[in-house]
């Protein structure tokens, strides 16, 4: 008897699903996810190589995939479109492939989508697309030197290339990011490749504030179509000591602190105990390094001093620091 109640409910279950194809039943992740390895393709001789996987519910994996050119009332035909499994393996298991080749293209810039149809006129297009273009550049942004790492105050070319470009088409290439204006002699230098691309160098001197700054590369080419690269920047400085640093004279107590700022963040010394043994607190973070020490004094006049000195591998500089006297 409980043998023909489970196989019972069971076909209650199927019969259901058969009346309800394509429905989507509540309290189950049935989310719709398309995953697009490149959203910029370049037309390779009438072909285009689009690798692409998706999750949907399980009604919608027995439909069709259908791929369209700039909306859905344009699906393409048999003969535009080869399923290509392969050209990208799903991430996790709930992934289909809807890898395509699509072929017969035209020298021109064209957007595609991909949507799922099953059932009674049941449909999900999906909101993300592919640009396909019949040039395509990938940028490259160096800095002359052989690692990202340059010296404020020295001029240095950062050289922006493209792997290919578009014939007859000079790219406008953009730089973004930068602290402070490019030399006015600027030395901007452009080259067309017949097989390397382009590229163009700037003449650029970086400043303090330029460290750890992320500029871009941004070229435009061809029908409004844009590539760009980033690089993050390691700019090395000279020590500067902040104007807060300041020494407060309490009764017959001293406090002296020094703020310093550089890259490679700078030591800091103070000449009036280089022979005394007094407890110093030192902390740095990734923007100064902060040095502080208390001493008792027996006679500090106004003529006294108290001199801060700031190093790194760059250089060295000093400030006399001012003394607040809070006695009056």
């Amino acid at each position: 008897m409980m043998k023909w109640r489970l196989l019972s409910a069971l076909l209650r279950v199927l019969f259901m699903a058969g009346l309800c194809n394509g429905c989507l039943m509540s309290g189950s992740d049935y989310k719709f996810r398309l995953r697009l390895q490149e959203k910029l393709i370049g037309n390779e001789r009438g072909r285009a190589w689009i690798p692409c996987a998706f999750t949907a519910p399980m009604r919608a994996l027995s439909g069709r995939q259908v791929w369209f050119r700039r909306s859905p009332e344009f699906p393409l035909s048999p003969a535009e479109v080869q399923k290509k499994d392969g050209l990208m393996r799903p991430m996790i298991s709930t992934e289909s492939e809807c890898s395509v080749v699509l072929w017969d293209l035209q020298d021109t810039t064209e957007e595609y989508g991909f949507m799922l149809e099953w059932g009674a006129n049941e449909r999900h297009v999906f909101p993300d697309r592919v640009k396909v273009a019949s040039c395509v550049a990938k940028v490259e942004l160096t800095p002359s030197t052989y690692s990202n790492d340059l010296v404020a105050g020295e001029e240095t070319f950062f050289n922006c290339s493209l792997s290919k470009h578009c014939p007859g088409i000079d790219p406008k290439i953009t730089w973004k990011g930068l602290s402070s204006k490019p030399l006015l002699t600027q030395k901007s230098q452009k080259e067309m490749h017949k097989y390397s691309g382009y590229s163009e160098q700037l003449l650029y001197t970086p400043i303090p504030e330029d460290h750890r700054a992320e500029i871009t590369c941004e070229a435009t080419f061809g029908e409004n179509l844009t590539a760009s690269a980033k690089t993050i920047l390691t700019v090395h400085s000279h020590p500067q000591i902040l104007n807060s640093s300041a020494c407060t004279l309490l009764q017959d107590r001293l406090t002296c602190v020094c703020v310093s700022q550089g890259v490679p963040l700078p030591d800091i010394h103070w000449p009036l105990l280089q022979n005394k043994h007094y407890l110093i607190k030192s902390r740095a973070s990734y923007k100064h390094t902060t040095s502080t020490f208390t001493m008792t004094v027996g006679n500090f006049t106004s003529n006294s001093t108290v001199m801060c000195i700031s190093r790194n591998y760059l250089g060295q500089t000093n400030m006399t620091l001012p003394v607040n006297n809070i006695n009056g």
